[in-house]
């Protein structure tokens, strides 16, 4: 019974120790500083964009058909090596060669005709010389003349005709290269008016590709032609292959009311391990700086209700930069520059500054910013109910190159 006493008196001092410890611990943690301040710092500062869309051929035909017909023989599968002219496949429009050989008959007999009727006008023309036939008989010689060797022309251009459009049967490469798609099977038919079919996809040479990327409009104005960048594809996660921005297009692409830009790399593929339609996730590196100065991003986030209260609190000094202008004959009205706020003894001061690059963490002061500045990133917030609240409606932010 004794102990059981002894316990709980134990307990009953303990407990208010114990909970003082921990509130006040808690206490203590919730003290913020009222102004937190770093340093500006020289670093080279890359600044990156990204992107993604996919990879294309640099010089990719597609294969069609001038004629209707269906496919009887296919001679070349995907991945094959194909040579300019080759037949890469045979349709059959149920005509074949058989217009073509009547043609050739009816030419040759056409020039037959043609031969005798120009030796038997020879033969008028001494006749008609010496008064021996009429002028109207001479003219009906000279007409069928005339005729024989249109009709030998006219045969000709028909029999020229006759053997493209069954020439025209062997689907032929127009170009060395590689077969990257073969888009019919056999006994297909295909057709050749109205939406024509496409039989082959070749790629003239895969060591030289093509990523087209969508370029968000936010970001199109900092790439230019020639800028660097790398990128990965799913299939080599760990491996950055390189490029470089040969292309951007002025047409733009909405969808869903996202405004992008295509913008074209061209990529080297030396091993062959890149291939048509992989997405590819790009980094476009579109600034650099080998020696910049620059701060933390949130130091450009301070509020400026927050420095106020700070500043009354801690009765420092506070000196601002006038935010409007007056131009003549006109009345005051906001400019949009970008300011820092830096601590000078116990003077709060804020400085108009010139950006540069940012790559997301830092960004570069390029003009009116000291390198031994003490640059406030960080300010103990005012209450809510502060009346600066009024003076100051909107907090500061990251303004635009």
């Amino acid at each position: 019974m004794n102990m059981k006493k002894l316990l709980l008196l134990v307990s009953l001092i303990l407990l208010p120790v114990g909970a003082f410890y921990i509130f006040g611990k808690k206490r203590k943690a919730s003290v913020v500083e009222p102004i937190k301040t770093e340093k500006p710092i020289r670093k080279a500062l890359i600044q990156m964009i990204t992107a993604s869309g996919n990879l294309k051929a640099k010089e990719q035909i597609s294969v069609g058909s001038l004629v209707a017909g269906k496919v009887v023989d296919i001679k070349v599968e995907d991945n094959d090596i194909v040579k300019k002219d080759q037949v890469l496949a045979v349709l059959d429009d149920g005509i074949g060669d058989t217009e073509t050989r009547r043609l050739t008959a009816t030419l040759a007999e056409a020039k037959a005709n043609y031969v005798y009727l120009e030796k038997f006008y020879k033969r008028q023309t001494a006749l008609y010389k010496s008064g021996q036939i009429s002028q109207n008989n001479y003219d009906q010689i000279t007409r069928d003349l005339e005729m024989a060797k249109t009709k030998v022309d006219q045969t000709k251009a028909a029999l020229d005709l006759s053997m493209q459009t069954y020439n025209n049967l062997f689907i032929k490469s127009p170009a060395d290269g590689i077969v990257i798609a073969k888009r019919i099977d056999l006994g297909q038919m295909v057709t050749a008016v109205l939406q024509a079919t496409v039989l082959f996809e070749i790629a003239k040479d895969l060591h030289e590709m093509e990523a087209w990327l969508d370029v968000d409009e936010a970001d199109i104005g900092l790439v230019k032609e020639g800028q660097e960048a790398i990128f990965t594809v799913d299939s080599f996660p760990k491996k950055h292959f390189e490029g470089k921005v040969k292309r951007i297009q002025y047409q733009a692409k909405i969808v869903d009311n996202v405004v992008t830009y295509a913008t074209v790399l061209d990529v080297k593929n030396p091993k062959l391990r890149l291939r048509p339609g992989m997405t590819a996730n790009v980094e476009i590196k579109v600034a650099e700086n080998a020696n910049a100065l620059v701060v933390s991003n949130k130091a450009l986030r301070i509020n400026p209700i927050n420095v106020e209260y700070v500043a009354n609190k801690l009765k420092y000094k506070l000196e601002k930069v006038s935010v409007e202008e007056k131009l003549a004959g006109q009345k005051s009205k906001k400019i949009m520059k970008d300011y820092v706020w830096i601590l000078d003894g116990k003077t709060l001061k804020q400085i108009e500054v010139k950006l540069g690059n940012n790559d997301g963490k830092f960004i570069e002061i390029k003009k009116g910013l000291e390198d031994n500045a003490n640059v406030i990133i960080e300010v103990e917030a005012a209450p809510r109910d502060n009346p600066l609240s009024k003076l100051f409606p909107q907090a500061g932010g990251i303004g635009k190159k």
